[in-house]
C-alpha cells in the first residue's frame, strides 16, 4: 500500500502549483541553448523557488529525505515542465550526488560539499563513465581506466571521462578513479573535489539528443589532480560499493520526473486532439487518435503503478535488482511510447518546439539510455531467470 504523509502531499501540491504557475512560463525564454538551460537562467528559477518554499522539496528542514514513494510524487510533480527540476533543484545529477553525501559524507564532507548543493548555490557533477574509444567503463565499471594513486597525505588521479552532465558550471563534483594501491585490491575509489580545478580540463561539450541539463555532457580530461585523503569516500577499494548507494535508485528518480512530462503532455495532446477538427469532427473522435490518447491514459497509470511499487519494496529496504531493472525498463520504455503517440496525435505541431512536446520525445529517447541501458537492466533479468530455472531443476 502506499502510504504518503500529508506533510509531502502538501509539499508535492506546492510544487505542481509552482511549476504549472511560475516555470512553465519560463520555457520559451531564450536562454537555452542545445547544451541546456544557462546557468543565469537556473540561478533565476532557484530564486523563485526558495521564495516559493519549494526548492530541494525531498529533503526536510531537519535534513532528512521523504521516503521513496514520497519523494516519486514529489519529483513528478516537478517533472511538469523540463524546467521544475532545474527550478526545485532535485534534477540529476545533484539530485543523487546530495542522495549519496546525505547517506555516506562524513559530516565534515556533508557540511563542506552538500550543504552548497542542499542550500541551491551550487551544482555537481559526478565523474564516472569514460570515453569509448579509451576501453573505459560505460555500463561495466570493471573497465575503469581512470587512476588514482597515494602521494604522502594525497591521492593523484589521472584518466578522462565522458558523458559528465553539468560539468560545466558545477561548484562539486565526485570523480572515481581505479586505485593502483595493492591494499585496495585494485577497487575504484571515489573522491570529493571542489570545481573548477586546472587539473579537470572539459575538452569538449558533446551535442547529444537531450537539451534539458544546465552544463550539457562534456569529455574530461583529468591531468595529476590531487585530492587531499580526507576527501575520499569512505576508504580505499569501496568506489564501487557507494556508486551502487547512488544508482540503486537513480535511473528511478529520472523515471519519477519524466513521468510528471509525460502527463504533460498528454494534457497538451488531449487539448489539441479535442479542439482540433477534421473531417467534420474533433481529432480524438477518430479511433486513430482517440485510441492513442486512451493507451497514454492506461500507460501513465501502469507507470505510476510501477514506480510506486519499487519505490515502497526500496523504502523496506528489501530492493534486489529484479524489483529495481524490472520497474526502470518498464517506465523508460513505456514513456517513449507514451511521448511518440503524443507527437503523433498532434501531427505537425508535435514535432516543433512549440510545445514540450517534442523536448518531452528527444529526452525520454536519451533517458532509455541514462545510468545504463535497457538492455543492461534485461540483461540482469535474464541471468536471474535462469539462476531461477537452474534452481528449479535441482
Amino acid at each position: 500500500m502506499t502510504i504518503i504523509s500529508s506533510q509531502a502531499a502538501q509539499i508535492a501540491e506546492q510544487v505542481e502549483q509552482f511549476v504549472r504557475n511560475v516555470v512553465i512560463p519560463y520555457e520559451q525564454d531564450d536562454r537555452r541553448d542545445a547544451h541546456g538551460p544557462s546557468d543565469a537562467l537556473a540561478k533565476e528559477l532557484r530564486e523563485k523557488a526558495r521564495e516559493a518554499g519549494v526548492l530541494v522539496p525531498h529533503i526536510r528542514e531537519d535534513g532528512s529525505h521523504f521516503s521513496h514513494v514520497e519523494t516519486a510524487l514529489i519529483l513528478r510533480k516537478s517533472g511538469l515542465s523540463p524546467l521544475g527540476p532545474i527550478a526545485c533543484h532535485v534534477m540529476a545529477p545533484d539530485e543523487g550526488n546530495m542522495y549519496l553525501l546525505g547517506k555516506v559524507g562524513t559530516d565534515e564532507l556533508k557540511q563542506r560539499f552538500l550543504a552548497p548543493l542542499v542550500s541551491g548555490d551550487a551544482r555537481s557533477a559526478f565523474f564516472m563513465t569514460e570515453p569509448a574509444e579509451d576501453g573505459g567503463a560505460g555500463s561495466d565499471p570493471s573497465l575503469m581506466q581512470t587512476t588514482c594513486k597515494r602521494d604522502g597525505n594525497h591521492w593523484v588521479i589521472n584518466g578522462r571521462k565522458a558523458f559528465i552532465t553539468g560539468a560545466e558550471g558545477a561548484s562539486v563534483g565526485i570523480v572515481m578513479a581505479k586505485s593502483e594501491e595493492a591494499d585496495s585490491e585494485g577497487g575504484a575509489c571515489m573522491f570529493l573535489v571542489d570545481l573548477p580545478d586546472p587539473a579537470i580540463r572539459i575538452e569538449r561539450v558533446l551535442d547529444t539528443i537531450d537539451s534539458s541539463m544546465p552544463g550539457g555532457h562534456a569529455v574530461i580530461a583529468i591531468d595529476n589532480l590531487r585530492v587531499a585523503a580526507d576527501q575520499m569516500l569512505g576508504e580505499a577499494g569501496e568506489g564501487f560499493k557507494y556508486a551502487q548507494v547512488r544508482l540503486a535508485p537513480a535511473r528511478l528518480t529520472h523515471c519519477m520526473r519524466w513521468l510528471g512530462l509525460a502527463e504533460r503532455a498528454q494534457e497538451l495532446a488531449t487539448d489539441y486532439a479535442c479542439k482540433r477538427m477534421a473531417f467534420g469532427k474533433p481529432l480524438i473522435d477518430h479511433e486513430g487518435v482517440g485510441f492513442m490518447l486512451a493507451q497514454n491514459k492506461i500507460d501513465i497509470q501502469a507507470c505510476t503503478l510501477m514506480i510506486d511499487w519499487c519505490a515502497g519494496v526500496l523504502d523496506s529496504g528489501a530492493l534486489g535488482t529484479t524489483e529495481s531493472s524490472m520497474a526502470k525498463t518498464f517506465v523508460a520504455e513505456t514513456l517513449f511510447q507514451i511521448a511518440d503517440r503524443c507527437v503523433q496525435a498532434m501531427g505537425g505541431t508535435g514535432v516543433t518546439g512549440d510545445t514540450v512536446v517534442e523536448q518531452l520525445f528527444r529526452e525520454v529517447r536519451a533517458f532509455r539510455i541514462y545510468d545504463g541501458p535497457t538492455e543492461v537492466h534485461k540483461w540482469s533479468l535474464a541471468k536471474k531467470i535462469k539462476r531461477e530455472w537452474r534452481e528449479a531443476q535441482d
